[in-house]
């Protein structure tokens, strides 16, 4: 099964994050943004562990989409990230989940880490065509982020065929909730608390 076979599977459950009716309220989007700081501190260091984990042919791929995640650290200090700061609740289990699906195969892992940066990129392609969104908008679509996804996606492909597809559902699934309850921070009085 191909890999964007297995996210057709899971349409439905996109589409929830789709129709998120978003309101791009800039106080709501800076804590929403802002609060992404932690997560993608925790999106690198499952990175490094695809990385000390990959064959050879795989190595090139993981370290630039880790350098992409190092500028995107550097990025969101730039935005006014604070690492100290406190964590949301939802922004806290998506970390627990990322650390969860450390033990699992690393061919596993290269289809959820693929996944997860594929859903996260084409909610964002649907929802952010407001002024308040257009820098970042520019720096999440430039043609850098692109092709590492590419490249995420090459392995993911090949990974496929080492992997169970039914057995990653419950994992894609919980993905899938969790950018659904990231979104709906957007959406929360508290996400400006």
């Amino acid at each position: 099964m191909k890999v964007r076979a297995l996210l057709l599977k899971y349409g439905p459950t996109f589409e929830r994050i789709l129709q998120l009716p978003i309101r791009w309220d800039r106080e709501r989007f800076t804590y929403w943004l802002l609060q992404d700081y932690p997560f993608v501190e925790a999106l690198f260091r499952f990175q490094a562990g695809l990385l000390r984990e990959a064959p050879q042919a795989h190595r090139l791929a993981l370290l630039e989409a880790l350098r992409a995640t190092v500028e995107e650290l550097d990025w969101l200090l730039a935005q006014g990230a604070d690492p100290s700061a406190p964590v949301h609740p939802v922004r806290q289990a998506y970390i627990e989940l990322l650390s969860e699906l450390e033990s699992r195969p690393y061919p596993s892992r290269t289809v959820l880490h693929y996944t997860m940066q594929r859903v996260f990129l084409d909610a964002w392609v649907v929802h952010a065509k407001s002024e308040e969104t257009l820098e970042v908008a520019q720096h999440w679509t430039a043609p850098e982020f692109q092709a590492v996804l590419y490249d995420l996606e090459v392995l993911a492909e090949g990974a496929m065929g080492e992997v169970e597809a039914s057995l990653l559902g419950p994992d894609l699934e919980r993905i899938l909730e969790m950018e659904y309850r990231s979104w709906c921070l957007l959406l929360s009085e508290e996400a400006g608390a």
